[in-house]
């Protein structure tokens, strides 16, 4: 795993020329992790940018949160949308749900009965409903209580075949058991939107453990994690979430063309060394 700036001129020549699908996480990669998921709002700046960007390019946002709140959370028309870890899509209006039966639905809404009941008794922790899927959050739970909360979400879908429980930062995932996550929704929408002759550049950017089942499907593509990690399948790294604004504003300077001209790198020295600093990326 490489650092992105040091690596963005190799990076950019890939993308000259070539149509280029960016696709964004949301919690955690265009905005900083919060301690309840309410306080996520868009930076403006961070919106326009990503506006600017969806002019030119193809924009999809693969987030965990429901479809209908990340597209408020976002608000911009004429790109994509998907929801609840790739259970719900949103193409040019058109809504693709994936298919899950009647008896899970129902098993879904029963575990969420019992467990707002019992996680109302543990202080920090509650409960999200995200209709096809449901969020245990715990950031806020102290440890000496995390045991308790792990054990009763273990016990409440014990046996249960019809759903499963995965991680991500600080949350707990209950949803379907099929196999169907972010990996394999980014595919969907792109088989969806792109030409089979037109050569396009996937750009991935995400955060989480949920991502990496995006990392491992775009192998061809230009993979970016938050933060550094030996585990991660992403092919870059930003060092923290902050820096989202600086691949971002690396995207509004100019054309990827002039990105690659020896004048932006005369003009843009900190990219060669890799010191690039907050001041310098919104010049």
């Amino acid at each position: 795993m490489k650092y992105f700036f040091t690596e963005w001129k190799k990076i950019s020549e890939k993308l000259v020329g070539k149509k280029r699908f960016f696709f964004f996480d949301y919690d955690g990669t265009l905005t900083p992790i919060v301690k309840k998921p309410e306080l996520a709002k868009l930076d403006s700046r961070i919106k326009d940018i990503l506006r600017k960007i969806s002019k030119a390019n193809k924009v999809a946002i693969i987030s965990g949160r429901p479809l209908s709140e990340i597209k408020n959370f976002i608000g911009i028309k004429n790109i994509i949308y998907s929801g609840n870890h790739g259970f719900e899509i949103e193409i040019k209006g058109k809504k693709i749900i994936q298919n899950t039966d009647h008896w899970t639905k129902n098993e879904i809404r029963r575990i969420k009965d019992k467990l707002a009941k019992e996680i109302k008794k543990i202080d920090g922790a509650f409960l999200e409903d995200k209709g096809l899927t449901l969020s245990v959050h715990w950031r806020l739970t102290s440890k000496k209580d995390l045991p308790k909360l792990f054990a009763l979400i273990r016990e409440t879908i014990r046996a249960n075949s019809r759903l499963k429980l995965t991680k991500g930062k600080k949350v707990w995932e209950i949803r379907p058991n099929i196999n169907w996550h972010k990996g394999k929704a980014v595919r969907f929408v792109m088989s969806k939107v792109q030409s089979p002759k037109s050569e396009v550049v996937p750009v991935f950017i995400g955060d989480d453990a949920t991502d990496e089942d995006v990392f491992k499907v775009l192998e061809n593509g230009i993979t970016v994690r938050i933060g550094k990690s030996k585990k991660s399948k992403a092919k870059y790294y930003l060092k923290n979430q902050s820096e989202i604004n600086r691949f971002l504003n690396l995207l509004t300077k100019g054309s990827i063309k002039y990105f690659t001209s020896v004048k932006y790198f005369v003009c843009h020295p900190e990219l060669v060394s890799g010191s690039i600093d907050a001041e310098s990326s919104s010049a």
